[in-house]
């Protein structure tokens, strides 16, 4: 039980962590977090599993790039500017069609869980990748053994009825709008991130 806690935290870290990446251009603070101790140890982290190993390192790359360019943030922030452009990444009607009956589970699960970001869109990529990343929390934090088993079907549903629907194609168009590199780093790391939390969801977590 205590491996499991600490794999679903540690799963809602990522989460939590791509959707910040995403949801808004990065502040200064956050420039500041990438060019630190902390962030080179949690991407090292990352970069020994295998299955990641390759995007955490292009990702690694990307942001010390970044961090390189004139006017870093301002630089970032039009990238990110790039990916709102109509039509939208971040909103999943742009990348998909959505599933009526899997969006009815992202409305009930947002009224039930709520949500950090300002819109509560079930249509918005964040708000997807956050109730991911909650739903973990949620499991981790739960001694019940029947709500935990719950709280992982709702992942399940989430990831296997959307997430897999829309990722590959955020992915691949986060390239095709993103001239910087950063931003399609992140996605492709996402992606790494998801297909392996898919394999754990499917395969492995009880």
């Amino acid at each position: 039980m205590q491996a499991f806690r600490v794999t679903s935290q540690r799963r809602a870290e990522l989460y939590h962590w791509f959707t910040a990446l995403f949801a808004a251009p990065l502040s200064e603070e956050d420039l500041n977090e990438f060019g630190g101790y902390d962030m080179h140890r949690f991407l090292d982290s990352l970069a020994t599993l295998d299955p990641l190993t390759e995007t955490a390192e292009a990702f690694r790359g990307q942001a010390e790039r970044a961090l390189a360019r004139p006017s870093p943030q301002s630089a970032l922030a039009q990238d990110h500017q790039r990916l709102t452009e109509s039509p939208a990444l971040l909103d999943i009607s742009s990348l998909t069609e959505p599933d009526q009956e899997a969006l009815l589970l992202m409305t009930v699960l947002l009224k039930q869980h709520g949500t950090e970001l300002a819109d509560d869109d079930p249509l918005h990529v964040c708000n997807q990748l956050e109730m991911m990343g909650t739903l973990a929390l949620a499991a981790a934090d739960t001694d019940n053994d029947e709500q935990r088993l719950h709280l992982l079907d709702q992942q399940r549903e989430l990831a296997n009825s959307q997430l897999i629907d829309w990722l590959p194609a955020f992915a691949e168009r986060c390239g095709e709008r993103d001239a910087g590199g950063f931003y399609n780093a992140a996605a492709q790391l996402l992606l790494a991130v998801f297909i392996m939390d898919l394999h754990y969801l499917n395969n492995v977590a009880e």
